[in-house]
C-alpha cells in the first residue's frame, strides 16, 4: 500500500469516527428502564374540553380508577379485557418500560402486555393508506435534547364494551387522534414527556399535559395478561 493511499484511508477513517462521535453527541441519551411517578388515577389535564361525541362516550365509561370507580367485574376498560390501551394510557400502568435508541429508530419495550413500540427516525412519512392498529404508527425526530414522537392511526373508541381511553378515568379518543410526545431527560434519574392530544372528534381543541418517569435499575419481567385475568381473584375477572 502506497504512502498516499495509507494517508487517504487514515483520513477517511478519522473523518468517519469524527462524524460518528458528533452524531452520538447530538442525540440525547434517553435509554434505560423507566416507570411512572404520577398517580394512576390522574388525568392528563384536569378537564379535557370534550365535544358532544366525547362527552357521550365518557358518560358510558366504567373505570376502576378515579371518582367514578366501578368494580372490576362491571368495568369496560381495555386493560381488563387484555387489550392494548394505546397512548398515553399505557404509561398509566404501574409497570416499567425500556427505551432503546438505534440510528434509524427508537424502540419502547413495555412490560405491560409484553409489547414493543417502534418509532421510525429515518425521515419517512405516514402511510398514504392508513392502517389503524392498536398502538398506531409512530414517527420521531430529535430536536436538541428532546425526542419528538408523533403517533397516528390508533384504533380509538369502538363500542360500549370495547373502550379505549387516554387515561384510566374514561376520557375517550377517536380514530382521528394525533398524539405528539416531547420526551426529554431532565437529570440522570428523570425524564418528562409533554403529551399533546389533538382529536377534533373527541375534544374541542388540542390540550397538553406532562408525565414524569423515574429511572429503574432492573430488567423487565414477563407479563401475561391472560394469566392475571384467570387468576383466583374474582374481582380481577371481568364477565
Amino acid at each position: 500500500m502506497t504512502r498516499q493511499l495509507i494517508v487517504f484511508v487514515a483520513s477517511v477513517v478519522g473523518l468517519t469516527l469524527f462524524a460518528l462521535e458528533a452524531t452520538a453527541q447530538s442525540i440525547p441519551d434517553l435509554s434505560g428502564v423507566w416507570q411512572r411517578s404520577f398517580p394512576g388515577d390522574s388525568s392528563l389535564v384536569a378537564a379535557p374540553p370534550m365535544t358532544a361525541w366525547g362527552q357521550e362516550r365518557f358518560d358510558l365509561a366504567k373505570p376502576i380508577h378515579g371518582p367514578r370507580t366501578t368494580s372490576a367485574t362491571e368495568a369496560n376498560s381495555a386493560e381488563l379485557n387484555c387489550l392494548p390501551m394505546g397512548f398515553p394510557a399505557t404509561y398509566y400502568r404501574p409497570r416499567p418500560f425500556e427505551i432503546v435508541q438505534l440510528p434509524d429508530r427508537a424502540m419502547m419495550l413495555f412490560e405491560v402486555d409484553h409489547f414493543w413500540r417502534m418509532i421510525y427516525m429515518d425521515g419517512r412519512e405516514f402511510p398514504e393508506v392508513p392502517l389503524h392498529t392498536w398502538n398506531g404508527y409512530s414517527i420521531g425526530h430529535y430536536e436538541g435534547d428532546t425526542l419528538v414522537v408523533v403517533t397516528r392511526h390508533m384504533l380509538g373508541w369502538q363500542s360500549e364494551n370495547v373502550q379505549r381511553w387516554i387515561d384510566r378515568l374514561g376520557h375517550p379518543f377517536s380514530d382521528e387522534a394525533t398524539i405528539t410526545e416531547r420526551i426529554r431527560r431532565v437529570d440522570e434519574e428523570t425524564i418528562v414527556n409533554e403529551v399533546t392530544i389533538d382529536d377534533p372528534t373527541a375534544y374541542e381543541e388540542p390540550f397538553t399535559g406532562t408525565l414524569t418517569f423515574r429511572s429503574r435499575d432492573f430488567e423487565l419481567s414477563e407479563f401475561i395478561c391472560q394469566e392475571l385475568m384467570l387468576s383466583r381473584l374474582p374481582e380481577m375477572r371481568p364477565e
